[in-house]
């Protein structure tokens, strides 16, 4: 459905489409009122910059701009081969689409060997940088066009062949010919009602052939202005309105930059300080704001609403590249900012005691060791239940407390699940009386031996450690056994894998 009455809208009422659904039944004439045959084309995309290079390898890979930036780091310092240790890729935090002539010559005779003259573009094509790009790296592209990923794919890790593949074929894609399509498009009607039909071929890929992002969609066979054509079948969907979709790594990115908050050298840190202060998390991708995020967010915004608006950072950016130009002097760009936080900062100052006891939150629990009550407070790891006597009484423990049907080995207490450093672990209910702790186990054996797994919280991710022999993985065990060796297996990328027969762990461990 495209328009009613020549109005393109949706069906709001109950009303509209019970008299839609009367009208259009099978069999029903519509003319057709407009067809068309089109033939768009699509412009290859500029080499990266930092900024896309995140959001695309988010996008492919699920990488965040942390992982991608580290990734890109080592091609950019060398990777050893043959020759030596060689710089594949130019540096990766730049804001510039700009390449050198030299690079560019490169490029377009490579195309032309490779893939023959019709898919290079006949002009050299350039693109346009953003306003107050600072250009000093000129963009992300590959040092040696003859080190091409699959040459050297065995010389890379999995994430690094990734990363470089993208980069290179980019930048292979950003001077080849324009892809071609033949677009039909038609509109039929009945009475007052338009439907529209599209469809779209692939008749050159140009640099479609390197990207792979080929669109061919939709049926439409030939028709004629004022042809009479019969309805054959029709469907009502309803749809609620949605809410706007969180925000992914790399969409957040692309806000950032769209409104000119940091640089490339800073995206990656601003989305990583947000996650490791706590003030959001993902889920499924997707970054949520925690509470704590909202409560940091609740107390700063109305006290320094001016510093945290989107144009501030931005117009702050621009006037440190005045400083920069020699057009302003440094003392008065801090001046001009500094005199107004100053009154805020000293204001903010003294509702201190007031901001904590707006936030303090209470709970009906004394103190086990000095009988005042018990407040809600904030640490690295989430809430926790600490005592209002701090910091002369310094008692603290879980705000809630996850029961196991476990005892402690020294006191026979019930063991309870407790948030460290390193992730979860079981701790003595008896605590501080008792300090006994022990690791959360898995609950497969050890794919090596049947012993005890137990589960180890690192930066990296959860490793899978037995307590019996020196079984070590990032991948879960699982009950299912081996067809080849009889040996335990573990869970790899959603799939079974062998520790041994896969090459998981190098060696039989005795």
């Amino acid at each position: 459905l495209w328009r009613i009455n020549g109005e393109t809208r949706k069906i709001d009422t109950k009303d509209e489409l019970n008299k839609l659904i009367k009208a259009l039944q099978k069999g029903v004439a519509f003319a057709v009122v407009s067809f068309r045959v089109t033939n768009p084309q699509r412009t290859p995309p500029p080499p990266f910059i930092t900024s896309t290079l995140q959001q695309e390898a988010s996008r492919r890979f699920r990488f965040s701009a942390r992982k991608t930036m580290f990734i890109a780091q080592g091609l950019y310092e060398g990777i050893k081969l043959p020759e030596g240790s060689i710089g594949l890729i130019t540096y990766m935090r730049t804001d510039s689409t700009r390449v050198n002539a030299k690079a560019l010559a490169t490029l377009r005779n490579y195309i032309a060997d490779k893939y023959g003259t019709d898919y290079l573009n006949e002009k050299l094509r350039t693109f346009k940088d953003r306003k107050n790009v600072q250009a000093g790296h000129e963009a992300i592209r590959p040092t040696k066009m003859h080190l091409e990923p699959e040459t050297i794919k065995d010389h890379l890790t999995t994430d690094q062949y990734k990363i470089y593949q993208l980069i290179f074929k980019r930048f292979v894609a950003s001077q080849m010919s324009t892809a071609k399509y033949r677009q039909k498009e038609a509109v039929v009607r009945h009475d007052s009602v338009d439907f529209k039909s599209e469809e779209l071929r692939n008749v050159f890929p140009g640099y479609q052939r390197i990207s792979g992002d080929i669109t061919e969609r939709g049926s439409v066979p030939d028709l004629s202005e004022g042809e009479a054509v019969s309805l054959s079948e029709i469907q009502f969907t309803e749809k609620s309105t949605e809410p706007a979709p969180r925000y992914t790594e790399a969409r957040l990115i692309r806000k950032l930059e769209e409104n000119g908050i940091g640089r490339p050298s800073t995206y990656a840190h601003t989305v990583n300080t947000l996650l490791d202060r706590g003030y959001t998390v993902k889920e499924n991708g997707k970054i949520k704001a925690t509470e704590l995020g909202m409560q940091v967010y609740d107390i700063i915004i109305p006290r320094f609403d001016t510093i945290f608006e989107v144009s501030f950072t931005a117009k702050m950016e621009a006037e440190l590249d005045s400083i920069e130009a020699g057009e302003k002097q440094w003392q008065d760009v801090v001046r001009d900012f500094y005199e107004p936080f100053a009154i805020k900062l000293e204001k903010t100052k003294k509702e201190v005691e007031e901001i904590k006891e707006s936030i303090t939150e209470t709970v009906d629990k004394n103190c086990p060791q000095c009988g005042k009550s018990l407040i809600v407070k904030w640490g690295r790891y989430g809430k926790f239940l600490a005592c209002s006597g701090f910091p002369d009484c310094r008692y603290s423990e879980n705000l809630d407390v996850e029961k196991t049907d476990k005892t402690c080995p020294h006191c026979d207490k019930e063991l309870i699940v407790k948030f460290g450093r390193f992730g979860k672990f079981l701790a003595c209910s008896g605590y501080p009386d008792c300090r006994y702790t022990e690791n959360i186990g898995h609950d497969a054996p050890c794919p090596l031996c049947g012993g005890n797994v137990i589960i180890i919280t690192t930066r990296r991710g959860k490793i899978y450690k037995c307590k019996k022999c020196t079984f070590s993985a990032f991948y879960p065990p699982i009950a299912e056994k081996c067809e080849k060796c009889g040996r335990g297996m573990v869970m790899k990328k959603r799939k079974p894998a062998c520790p041994i027969c896969d090459g998981i762990i190098k060696k039989k461990t005795k």
